[in-house]
């Protein structure tokens, strides 16, 4: 048993020693996008969170202000 580092893609083994400069540096680039990716699919979570607490928040604090439908329709006449 090999204890060489290897990648798989599309159900292909690639042993990294094998791999050209060039192709190090695509997983490098690879790795990188993945880390990103959950970087931001985390920094969505929180933010559609932070949104959804701010709406509440809104919601909440527009109860005490909407008038009265009998108070609205004085307004008008």
């Amino acid at each position: 048993m090999s204890d060489e580092k290897k990648i798989t893609l599309n159900g292909n083994e690639f042993k990294l020693s094998d791999l050209t400069a060039g192709q190090m540096s695509l997983i490098q680039q690879i790795n990188r996008c993945s880390s990103k990716i959950h970087e931001l699919e985390l920094d969505l979570g929180q933010t559609k969170m932070a949104h959804d607490g701010f709406i509440h928040t809104l919601e909440k604090t527009l109860v005490h202000t909407v008038p009265e439908p009998e108070a609205d329709l004085k307004k008008s006449a």
